[in-house]
């Protein structure tokens, strides 16, 4: 299967824009955006003898988008995903954590082939293009298919191949994950490598330092599961006498900030006690908060403004959309906000101007200057909003606005490293009738797996 598509544009400018600055909360007015070789070479105010075109006039010159008085903004960065596992989206739903994974997900994982991932990170790469999110940490399976996904979506991403420290394929799973890197670690300028390790529960001491070396050595990033849940942090406390977060520190997962050859992102961390707040501010880390699961799963707490008030480094991600059903980071951003406001009874936490810059914190781990501003130097990665819709009007305070009212139905277009991937709320890149099709095919197979037994314990 082939899904992929041609003829995106190579974006040379952006006229006629309202662009608002998430760090400052300052909208600069009618501005142009020039581009060169995917990088934004400048913003600046318009001409005044620049002729303003509608939308439609504008695709006489392809190069050229006239944002015809739109808002344009970075893309959003989904900080840690698993995204192949949108075929098995509704499939695990109200249940128990520990019920969710044995008796559901774990099982019919056993049922993908790699050509599934491939199809699966189509679907979820689309929904993200479509929602304004241009660049994702993603952690799965046959990442060699999700590669191929993430380069025909011409969408960014870091992939790490998830490594098991226990079981019987330890080092099967390593050597492919290896191979992997080493074909396809300068392959693309757009997609990179992390290494994977799945979580301290599931990674012994002595396979997190091996997996560590190996990062160290090859100066890659780290992507790992912490402290997802308080039975974890508890088993840990009892086991190790350390937390899980305590655990990545001496093992080397964690460095301190200034030392790592790239920083380590950590899914969730959700049950990082202050003592792990203070250890994560010293680190060269960005957790990736996933607050949908932890609401969907009847659990929430104060993480967000108690890492705020630590310093720690903070990114949202969507997690699988089997535990979270989209992949929408500005649906991430608004429900950390909320969660943050509504479990520390204090609606001044989580505020604006903390909640927004997150959904645009990708640069840190993707390597790149400047990434998630609209800045000369930054990458091209931009998003063209419609905030013509009754829910942002009447326009007082945009920052609000797309906190707390920005979907899927506001994007219009989107650049990718800047080529024109998203039109008039369509995909460019990818067929996304026969994608869905396939998807749907796909995941029928899959969740009609049956097992006897749990597979394991949570």
């Amino acid at each position: 299967m082939n899904n992929a598509l041609t003829g995106q544009s190579q974006i040379t400018e952006i006229r006629n824009v309202f662009v608002p600055d998430f760090f400052d909360f300052s909208v600069a007015e009618n501005m142009t955006v020039k581009i060169n070789d995917g990088i934004i070479e400048s913003v600046a105010p318009a001409e005044e003898d620049v002729p303003k075109r509608s939308l439609e006039t504008d695709r006489d010159d392809p190069g050229v988008i006239d944002g015809g008085g739109m808002v344009l903004i970075p893309g959003m960065t989904n900080m840690h995903a698993h995204t192949a596992m949108t075929l098995l989206r509704g499939s695990a739903e109200d249940c128990k954590p520990v019920d969710w994974f044995n008796k559901h997900i774990w099982i019919y994982e056993q049922g993908l082939i790699p050509d599934d991932i491939y199809v699966g990170t189509l679907l979820g790469g689309a929904e993200m293009l479509l929602n304004g999110v241009t660049a994702v940490a993603d952690h799965y399976f046959a990442m060699d298919r999700a590669w191929r996904a993430y380069d025909e979506l011409g969408m960014r991403a870091d992939l790490s191949w998830a490594l098991f420290g226990m079981g019987d394929a330890v080092e099967q799973n390593l050597q492919a994950a290896l191979d992997f890197n080493a074909e396809y670690m300068s392959k693309s300028s757009r997609i990179g490598i992390s290494m994977g390790p799945h979580s301290p529960y599931l990674c012994p001491d002595d396979f997190l330092k091996r997996i560590a070396g190996i990062a160290g050595r090859d100066g890659l990033k780290m992507h790992i599961h912490v402290a997802e849940d308080a039975r974890q942090v508890e088993i840990s406390m009892k086991e190790y006498g350390k937390t899980p977060i305590e655990v990545l520190r001496d093992t080397g997962v964690l460095s301190l900030r200034g030392e790592a050859a790239a920083p380590t992102i950590l899914a969730h961390a959700f049950y990082a006690t202050d003592s792990d707040f203070k250890i994560m501010a010293e680190s060269d880390c960005i957790a990736a908060h996933c607050p949908k699961t932890y609401l969907r799963g009847g659990d929430s707490h104060d993480f967000l403004p108690r890492g705020l008030a630590a310093g720690a480094g903070l990114g949202l991600g969507s997690d699988g959309p089997a535990s979270n059903s989209t992949m929408n980071i500005a649906e991430a951003a608004r429900l950390a906000a909320l969660m943050g406001k509504s479990s520390s009874g204090n609606g001044e936490k989580a505020a604006l101007a903390q909640v927004l810059p997150l959904m645009f914190s990708g640069g840190k781990v993707l390597g790149l200057p400047n990434y998630g501003s609209v800045v000369p130097g930054a990458p091209a990665d931009l998003v063209i909003l419609d905030l013509s819709t009754p829910e942002m009007f009447p326009g007082t305070n945009i920052f609000a606005d797309i906190l707390y009212g920005l979907d899927g139905r506001n994007v219009h277009s989107v650049v990718v490293d800047g080529r024109l991937v998203v039109r008039d709320s369509k995909l460019l890149t990818v067929d996304y009738r026969a994608l869905r099709d396939e998807a749907r095919t796909i995941a029928s197979r899959l969740i009609s797996t049956e097992a006897d037994a749990p597979m394991q314990e949570y």
